[in-house]
């Protein structure tokens, strides 16, 4: 007498219980019918059969790898098993090589139960996959169609409801509860207003998003998003009927303007180089890079701690003019780094890095791996071939797993010139000592850890150094790795605002 295991799915939350319950019934009919011992059950719920990244089928051929008593997977109907063709052939291979069977309650199988073959069971079997495998594609073209014909009459189709918008017999209409916030966001900081302070008056007008105060993270995505002027994206197109206006395009475009400018880190044009390294010497807290417009229009650029830009009293840190502050520490960064023994120590730093990466090759290690993975996939697809199942998709992934092979080669054959052309110790003495003052902001990225501010000294703290990390408990060897230089050239306080 022979053992197996049953393996029943269903595909979405509006199947129930009963689907299940009725496949493993048909499946024990047909197990008492053939002489058959039902060893063991693997489930899976509400889980998709177009691929096989299911928990209780992946436990099944798990299972089947190790030593077990059972003989048979059984199942109600080979779709039950998987709808993608390549998957199936694959994994039917990986059973049939721990000597396992894949046998159907209901359809004729390649395998009859005493491991015999089934020659019309073959053709009846490819024939029943393909079919599985067609209506999942076309059941999914169908939803994108449906989906898209409905973006295209604007209807909501699911998914994320912009705040200031409700949903009305499937369209999207302006909710003017909370669109008047939405407004007032935009026109607040048209006029000057920063995200805190629009934050605090929206909370004392007592309006809250979701039952508490609004996130700054929350209002810069509404001053950001586009479907306040009715345009939106859905399913990779732009779309203009989704959405009412809620706001005039010109407010909005002001807007955009104003944090180009005011984000002038994140700007291209205005390269801020202390951007996350520098720090307010009074509180703690990190100085971010802003813009004002002085009365003849010119637009100055400086540094201001967050601190006291949210309107916390504690902290009375002037702000400073960005060119004033960036000039000095890379002035006092390249007079520290650009001396014999500081060049030379850094230069047998680099050099025995880089050796340890030729030696360690991790990322060859991984191409080499990743291709022998693609090897064995495209192996297994030829297996499959071998088996008679040959269809489109079939062709297309072992075209488009030759097309990763390709590519795999080519990366592993330019990693292999990286390895084969390593740096010498000359080239990065050449580099510190000539290239890299005439590009400041890859000095200080490179060199400078923190910089403290205050109002009458700088504190710099490098990346690289002979001594170890600065110990709190240690205050006297700061002066080993935090160096002090005092200038009056840096203006406290930014340009008056028109």
């Amino acid at each position: 007498m022979k053992s197996a295991v049953i393996y029943a799915r269903y595909s979405c939350e509006k199947q129930t219980e009963q689907s299940i319950e009725g496949q493993i019934h048909e499946c024990t009919k047909f197990a008492e019918r053939n002489g058959l011992v039902i060893l063991n059950t693997y489930i899976d719920r509400a889980t998709t059969g177009t691929n096989d990244k299911r928990e209780a089928f992946q436990k099944m051929l798990a299972d089947s790898d190790r030593s077990q008593p059972w003989e048979i997977v059984l199942v109600y109907a080979l779709d039950r098993f998987g709808r993608n063709s390549i998957e199936v052939a694959i994994n039917k291979q990986r059973l049939k090589k721990n000597g396992k069977i894949l046998i159907s309650a209901t359809q004729r199988t390649s395998t009859n139960i005493d491991g015999s073959q089934n020659l019309d069971g073959i053709i009846l079997e490819n024939v029943m996959i393909g079919l599985s495998e067609y209506y999942s594609a076309e059941l999914s073209q169908k939803v994108r169609r449906g989906l898209a014909e409905n973006r295209r009459k604007g209807l909501f189709t699911g998914g994320f409801l912009s705040y200031g918008y409700k949903v009305v017999n499937k369209k999207i209409e302006i909710d003017e509860e909370t669109a008047e916030a939405v407004r007032f966001m935009y026109q607040s900081y048209a006029s000057g207003n920063d995200v805190p302070g629009i934050i605090d008056e929206l909370t004392e007008r007592g309006i809250y998003y979701r039952g508490k105060p609004f996130g700054r993270s929350t209002v810069y995505k509404i001053l950001r998003l586009s479907n306040y002027i009715g345009i939106s994206q859905s399913g990779g197109e732009i779309v203009t009927n989704k959405y009412p206006p809620l706001i005039p395009k010109e407010l909005f475009d002001k807007v955009q303007q104003l944090f180009t400018i005011k984000k002038g880190g994140s700007n291209a044009a205005i390269p801020f180089l202390l951007k996350n390294k520098l720090y307010c010497g009074l509180c703690g807290h990190k100085m971010d890079g802003e813009s004002g417009t002085s009365q003849n229009g010119t637009i100055k650029y400086y540094y201001k701690c967050v601190h006291r830009k949210r309107k916390c009293t504690n902290c009375s840190k002037s702000a400073v003019r960005k060119d004033d502050i960036e000039k000095l520490i890379v002035d006092v960064t390249h007079k520290i780094m650009n001396t014999p023994d500081n060049i030379s120590f850094i230069a047998d730093a680099v050099d025995a890095y880089h050796k340890k990466k030729v030696l360690d090759q991790s990322i060859m290690n991984l191409l080499l791996s990743e291709k022998a993975q693609l090897d064995k996939s495209i192996d297994n697809i030829m297996i499959a071939i071998e088996q008679g199942i040959i269809t489109s998709t079939t062709k297309k992934r072992l075209a488009d797993l030759e097309n990763q092979r390709d590519d795999l080669v080519l990366k592993i054959h330019a990693e292999q010139c990286k390895l084969n052309n390593q740096i010498n110790r000359e080239d990065v003495i050449s580099y510190l000592s000539q290239v890299i003052k005439h590009r400041p902001q890859l000095l200080i990225f490179s060199f400078v850890k923190k910089v403290v501010l205050y109002e009458d000294k700088v504190e710099i703290s490098y990346n690289y150094s002979e001594y170890p990390p600065p110990s709190d408990n240690n205050p006297e060897n700061e002066q080993k790795y935090f160096y002090d230089f005092r200038s009056n050239k840096i203006c406290p306080s930014p340009p008056p605002k028109t």
